[in-house]
């Protein structure tokens, strides 16, 4: 039985994908990086995200490129949750499972944007700011006494899906985000849903 969920942020509980994308575009502006259309962008992401300037730019400055991403979210970011997340994780919180966040997203953004929504009460902790979530998720594992049979990680990047195999931990991929379903159907997650309102259905059989 699962007893604890180890969520992603960006593309999985909130729909930030397209202001992402705006703030990245400004960012590859003010470091000399031709601008891409959105498609290419969804194509192209990847985490750790120095990992994608670097297909672009030798040698970024990871520095600049946080300063000035992380400033242009706070001017045009009005990113919204996605319509089931409060209902989904009420359920959760109903059954008594463990809910934690680990994302790459800045810690005082992600902080800001949870208390903004009302999700503050639903989780255990709130990891920000993470640049290496593979190691970041076993520090939460070993921190909070969680086992692995009991655990899944609920995510939308190929990322998240090699995240969980190197920690030996069962994957939730969820195609409503960054990439396509596709995308994450080659890495071969554990389980692969469309919306997290599928999670209901089966979380209490895993």
């Amino acid at each position: 039985m699962i007893k604890n969920i180890i969520f992603d942020w960006s593309g999985t509980l909130i729909d930030d994908v397209i202001f992402t994308y705006s703030a990245t575009m400004k960012v590859f502006e003010k470091i000399g990086i031709e601008e891409i259309t959105l498609e290419k962008f969804k194509e192209e992401f990847i985490l750790p995200y120095m990992n994608f300037y670097k297909k672009f730019k030798n040698n970024p400055d990871k520095k600049i490129i946080d300063e000035w991403f992380d400033k242009e979210m706070d001017l045009i970011n009005k990113s919204k949750l996605f319509p089931e997340v409060k209902e989904v994780l009420e359920f959760l919180k109903q059954k008594e499972i463990k809910m934690i966040i680990l994302s790459s997203y800045c810690q005082e953004s992600l902080e800001r944007e949870i208390k903004d929504n009302n999700l503050q009460n639903f989780f255990l902790n709130i990891n920000g700011s993470v640049y290496d979530k593979t190691e970041a998720v076993i520090e939460i594992m070993q921190k909070n006494n969680f086992k692995k049979e009991e655990t899944i990680c609920i995510g939308d990047m190929t990322y998240d899906i090699d995240m969980g195999k190197k920690a030996k931990i069962k994957i939730v991929a969820i195609s409503q985000g960054y990439q396509s379903k596709e995308k994450l159907f080659e890495k071969n997650p554990d389980f692969l849903i469309e919306n997290l309102g599928e999670l209901k259905s089966f979380i209490l059989k895993i």
